[in-house]
C-alpha cells in the first residue's frame, strides 16, 4: 500500500510506521479535534501551542534536514499517535556519541492509556543512536517520560551532556535505551 512508509512493528489492532517523506503523511487520516472523527476527541496538542494544521506541520517537520524521525501508530486507516524525534544539532554528548531530541509526542485522548506512547518511546530509541533528551511541558509528561527512564542531568555524577542553556530537559542514556529495547518483545508482534 505505502512505497516509502516503513512499517516498523504491530502491536494488537495497532501499525507503527516509521515515514520518510512529507508525501508519506497522506497515507493514513490525521485524526484532528476539529474533525471530531473520533468519539472523545482527536489530536490536540497543537491547539495549545497556536499552532494550526497538523498536515502541514507534519510535511514542515519531514521536508528538514538531517531527516527526523517520524513514528506514527495507525489503527486501520487512522492515525492514533505520533512522536517526532530529531537531531540535536548542539554539541555532542560529553562522550562523543551522538544526541537526539524527542520533540513531541501525543495520542488521541480515546487511545491513551493503552501504552501506545510508551511503544513509540521504544520505536524512537530503537530508530536513534546514542542519546534521546527530552523537555516536557507538563508534569503528566515529565512523569511519562520519567516512568520510560529519562533522568534529570542532576541524576548523573557528571551529565553526559551540557544542558545548563536549556533547563527542564530529562536525558535517556544509553543503558536505560537498552533497558527499553529488551522491552520490545513485550509489547510488539
Amino acid at each position: 500500500m505505502c512505497e516509502r512508509v516503513i512499517e516498523l512493528a504491530k502491536g494488537g489492532d495497532l501499525i507503527f510506521h516509521k515515514f520518510e517523506e512529507a508525501s508519506d503523511i497522506g497515507k493514513f487520516r490525521i485524526v484532528g479535534v476539529e474533525e471530531g472523527q473520533y468519539s472523545g476527541g482527536g489530536f490536540e496538542f497543537f491547539r495549545g501551542l497556536g499552532i494550526i494544521g497538523y498536515e502541514k506541520t507534519f510535511k514542515i517537520w519531514l521536508r528538514k534536514f538531517p531527516r527526523p524521525i517520524f513514528i506514527v501508530a495507525v489503527k486501520g486507516h487512522d492515525m492514533v499517535s505520533w512522536v517526532f524525534i530529531e537531531e540535536w544539532l548542539e554539541e555532542p554528548a560529553l562522550d562523543g556519541m551522538a544526541v537526539w531530541v524527542l520533540r513531541a509526542i501525543e495520542t488521541i485522548p480515546p487511545e491513551r492509556q493503552k501504552k501506545i506512547g510508551y511503544r513509540l518511546v521504544i520505536l524512537g530509541a530503537q530508530q536513534s543512536v546514542g542519546y534521546l533528551i527530552t523537555k516536557p511541558l507538563t508534569p503528566e509528561a515529565e512523569r511519562f517520560f520519567r516512568k520510560t527512564g529519562f533522568m534529570s542531568p542532576k541524576e548523573f555524577r557528571k551529565p553526559p551532556i551540557d544542558l545548563t542553556g536549556h533547563p527542564g530537559y530529562l536525558i535517556l542514556p544509553p543503558y536505560k535505551k537498552s533497558e527499553l529495547l529488551d522491552q520490545m518483545s513485550n509489547y510488539f508482534k
